[in-house]
């Protein structure tokens, strides 16, 4: 076969419930195309075993197994084995429309973007009221609202939207060079992957319809779900975006797009993290926002008045109480304006 236009790296570790239903999905692509690189990552259920089915029957799958190493080194040895032009990510628990990487592809392919992304639905096949919504960010940043081709600088909104790595396609030669930080456990390596290529990127295409389906179901596990130290990953993960967002040289004309985002993902796991561990995340909180000038924080285009609130909470007070208090008005201020 002739070099792959897309090269789909697969990470996979106990998926057996979902894994069939996300193979088959990007098996059906209507981009023939590409090439699919499976890493199963020492599962212990039937994973191994679906994978090399699915493989036996389509020989652009490559089945890779090995010990389990976790979730970065996964995909690093997925993108260090890819040949093709671009290189798009699939979390395995998920699935995706049919017709997503042609349409990534194009519209890639039509600009010379370095990176195209599309939106996405968040999805929940058990839920009676809502099994598919169309992701809306906390503060209105919406990809329908993006150019059509943009670089970060033009629209900085775009870091603080959502890493949503699974989301995008990226040329090869950049996401060589910008391989996952190999963090342990549940720790949303996103964020920094994310920070890594954004700021390199020169172009970003986008496709304004969600072809991506995030699944999230009660009781799955990935590292939105994480609890306890490991929770504390993510302010950890936090602190790395920043650093290489520093020396990429970026900082000042995107730093109002990281603050949002880092805001809205780590109050998220502070909100549900148990309490003995929330004195430690505050004093993560504090050294994230530490760069933030309380005279300049009303000027933050991306932060709603609540979120520029409870900034000020972590940066002038000692207790993590403060913070709580603070995103528990803000979370019923805004249950009050939906009533």
């Amino acid at each position: 076969m002739k070099q792959p236009k897309i090269s789909i790296v697969i990470p996979i570790y106990n998926v057996e419930k979902y894994l069939e239903e996300c193979l088959t999905s990007i098996t059906k692509q209507t981009l023939k195309e590409i090439e699919i690189i499976a890493v199963d990552d020492g599962s212990t259920d039937s994973s191994g075993k679906i994978l090399d089915s699915f493989a036996a029957k389509d020989k652009r799958i490559k089945a890779i197994h090995q010990k389990n190493t976790g979730y970065s080194a996964a995909v690093n040895l997925g993108i260090e084995k890819a040949s093709g032009e671009y290189v798009g990510i699939v979390e395995s628990d998920d699935l995706i429309d049919k017709a997503m990487y042609e349409k990534l592809f194009d519209a890639a392919r039509t600009s010379d973007a370095d990176i195209a992304k599309c939106m996405f639905y968040k999805f929940n096949p058990l839920s009676k009221k809502a099994p598919l919504l169309v992701y809306k960010n906390p503060g209105g940043v919406d990809l329908e609202l993006a150019p059509s081709t943009f670089s970060p600088e033009e629209w900085p909104a775009i870091i603080a939207f959502h890493a949503s790595i699974w989301s995008a396609i990226y040329k090869k030669d950049l996401i060589k060079h910008n391989p996952i930080p190999d963090t342990p456990g549940a720790s949303y390596q996103d964020l920094p992957f994310m920070m890594g290529v954004m700021t390199k990127a020169k172009k970003i295409a986008v496709v304004k319809k969600p072809l991506y389906y995030w699944r999230n179901e009660p009781g799955q596990v990935h590292s939105t779900s994480a609890n306890g130290e490991k929770a504390l990953l993510m302010a950890r993960n936090t602190l790395l975006s920043l650093d290489i967002l520093k020396k990429s040289g970026k900082f000042g004309q995107l730093k109002d797009g990281f603050f949002a985002q880092a805001y809205w993902t780590n109050i998220a796991f502070f909100s549900r993290i148990q309490p003995k561990y929330r004195q430690q995340y505050f004093i993560l909180l504090k050294k994230i926002f530490a760069d933030v000038n309380l005279d300049e924080l009303d000027g933050y285009r991306y932060l709603r008045p609540e979120d520029k609130f409870a900034i000020k909470q972590i940066l002038t007070k000692k207790n993590w109480r403060a913070l709580f208090t603070a995103y528990s008005l803000g979370r019923a201020k805004r249950l009050i304006s939906r009533a």
